[in-house]
C-alpha cells in the first residue's frame, strides 16, 4: 500500500482565515481550502486531511458549518465536527437528506481523499447571518447538482467552491454539466464583488476577472464544439481536436474525469434546445 502524506498551511486575508490542505500521493499532489470568517466555517477538507484540520477547527469559535457541495474533499471533516463540536451543518437541499446515508464514491477517490463518514445536514437557507455579517446562498450547479456559492454582502466577496478552480478547464467529472457551469458563472457575475475565495485556487484578489475569463474561454469552447459537430465530426473526434492531450487523472479515474464530458454536455444542451418547441 502506498503512503499518503498530508499537510496544512494557514493564511489570512482581510479577516478570512484560510486553511490550505495538501494530500501527497506517489507522483501527485492534491489540495483543497476551507475558510473561516465571523464564526462561519465554509467546507471541511477531506477525510485524509482531518488530523491536520482538527487544530484549525478547535481554535475557532465555529457557530455554523456550510458546505459548497457533497464531494469528499469538501465534506470530509463534517462528521468529526458534528460529533465533537456539536454545531449545525448545512448543505444544499438536494443532498441534505442523503448525507445521512453511506457515501458512494469510486475506489480511486477513496484512495486519493479518504472515505467520508455520513453526517446529519440541514438545507441551506437562501439568506443567513453569521455573528455580524450577512450572507446569501447562490445555487451554482454545474460541477455538481447541489453546488452552491456564498456571497458575503458586507465584504462584497464571493466564496465560490469549485465554480472557478482554474480558467482554462480541460477535464471535468462525469456528473458535471459545463453549460450549467457557464450559467452559474453568469449568475454570480451579476453580484457586486472583486475578491473570490476558491476552494482549490484559494484567495483571488481579482477573482471577478478570473471568472469572466473562464466564462469567455468556455463560451469559445462551446462555439467550437458546435461548429465541429455541425461539420459532421463525432464526439470522440471533437475531443481529440480540442483536447488532444491525455491527462493522468483520466487514466487514474477510469474516465470519470475526462475532456469528453465537456463535449458531451455541450452537445446534449444544444440538442435539448433544438428539441424545444
Amino acid at each position: 500500500m502506498f503512503k499518503v502524506e498530508t499537510s496544512l498551511r494557514e493564511s489570512s486575508h482581510a479577516g478570512v482565515d484560510c486553511a490550505y490542505g495538501v494530500v501527497s500521493l506517489p507522483g501527485t499532489k492534491m489540495s483543497v481550502y476551507s475558510f473561516y470568517v465571523d464564526g462561519l466555517l465554509i467546507d471541511t477538507g477531506s477525510p485524509f486531511l482531518l488530523n491536520d484540520y482538527i487544530p484549525f477547527f478547535t481554535k475557532k469559535p465555529i457557530d455554523w458549518v456550510v458546505l459548497t457541495h457533497y464531494h469528499e474533499d469538501h465534506a470530509g471533516g463534517a462528521k468529526w465536527i458534528q460529533d465533537h463540536l456539536h454545531v449545525p451543518i448545512y448543505i444544499h437541499e438536494s443532498t441534505s437528506a442523503s448525507c445521512s446515508k453511506p457515501f458512494d464514491y469510486p475506489e480511486y477517490r477513496k484512495l486519493a481523499w479518504g472515505e467520508t463518514e455520513s453526517f446529519e445536514a440541514k438545507p441551506l437557507p437562501p439568506l443567513f447571518s453569521s455573528k455580524s455579517e450577512s450572507w446569501e446562498t447562490i445555487h451554482t450547479p454545474g460541477h455538481t447538482k447541489d453546488h452552491v456559492s456564498f456571497y458575503n454582502h458586507d465584504r462584497k466577496a464571493l466564496f465560490s467552491g469549485d465554480l472557478y478552480v482554474l480558467t482554462r478547464t480541460k477535464v471535468i467529472i462525469a456528473e458535471e454539466d459545463i453549460t450549467q457551469t457557464m450559467a452559474s458563472i453568469k449568475k454570480v457575475l451579476a453580484y457586486d464583488f472583486e475578491e473570490v475565495y476558491c476552494s482549490h485556487a484559494g484567495y483571488l484578489p481579482k477573482g471577478r476577472k478570473r471568472l469572466s475569463d473562464k466564462l469567455q474561454y468556455l463560451e469559445a469552447i462551446q462555439e467550437e464544439v458546435i461548429r465541429l459537430h455541425d461539420k459532421g465530426m463525432d464526439v470522440l473526434s471533437i475531443k481529440k481536436e480540442l483536447f488532444p492531450k491525455q491527462y493522468p487523472i483520466t487514466i487514474a479515474s477510469g474516465g470519470e474525469w475526462d475532456s469528453i464530458h465537456i463535449v458531451t454536455s455541450i452537445l446534449n444542451e444544444a440538442q435539448r434546445i433544438t428539441r424545444e418547441p
